[in-house]
């Protein structure tokens, strides 16, 4: 198969796929058509030059992903009839970037780090699939433990966990920025991602049933598609 065919066909698949896809996905599919430098080889070419176009390649959780631009967002969403404002609230970051950092971690040590309740916060976030039960921790009263996804990725636009900024360079300018761009980079089809690994399957209602709060918990009432 000629190189250009082998380009058309990856093209065509990341347009119709709903999620990022990755290379070992597309080795399987082109069999032994490909090498798999080629293919790295190729998928980097398309990526370069969708830069002038309306449309964009992004790498993120561990794929490939041909998503709108940031500049049209609001049209998009206007055509999509989504909420414009559909983003998450500063207490839900200041969760998701503990856990994102500190993974995999209970809902009590969460609260330690916070000072204040989260189960509220928590819920949204499990609701929003972009944190999930990883399992419990072997502790006394075995509680669930806590870690982000694979949509975790897909919405901040990271290949994976090596990408966060690190600690010391972590500026709140910049995940506010990084939200902003990302946020609205919509794919051309959504779909519930699968968790990055469970260590101790927990059932969703478990983790319903632990973050229900038992006074109010902090405001946070935005979505996520």
């Amino acid at each position: 198969m000629e190189r250009k065919e082998i380009k058309a066909i990856i093209e065509n698949i990341l347009l119709a796929a709903d999620q990022p896809v990755n290379e070992d996905q597309l080795q399987s599919l082109l069999a032994d058509d490909t090498e798999k430098a080629a293919l790295k080889s190729i998928l980097d070419e398309l990526i370069d030059e969708y830069q002038p176009r309306n449309l964009q390649i992004l790498q993120a959780a561990e794929g490939y992903q041909l998503c709108t631009r940031h500049d049209y967002s609001d049209w998009v969403r206007k055509f999509l009839k989504l909420d414009k404002t559909a983003k998450l609230t500063q207490p839900s970051l200041d969760t998701l970037a503990i856990i994102a950092y500190k993974q995999p971690l209970t809902r009590t040590e969460v609260e330690e780090i916070r000072g204040v309740d989260s189960s509220g916060v928590m819920r949204t976030l499990l609701e929003k699939k972009v944190i999930s039960p990883s399992g419990r921790k072997k502790v006394p009263g075995r509680p669930i433990m806590y870690r982000t996804t694979r949509k975790f990725l897909e919405y901040f636009g990271l290949r994976d966990l090596s990408d966060l900024p690190t600690l010391e360079d972590f500026k709140e300018s910049e995940l506010e920025d990084q939200v902003s761009q990302n946020q609205t980079a919509l794919p051309f089809g959504e779909s519930p991602s699968e968790s990055l690994g469970e260590e101790d399957p927990v059932t969703e209602s478990d983790a319903e049933s632990e973050t229900q709060p038992a006074e109010p918990a902090d405001p946070d009432s935005s979505t996520v598609s």
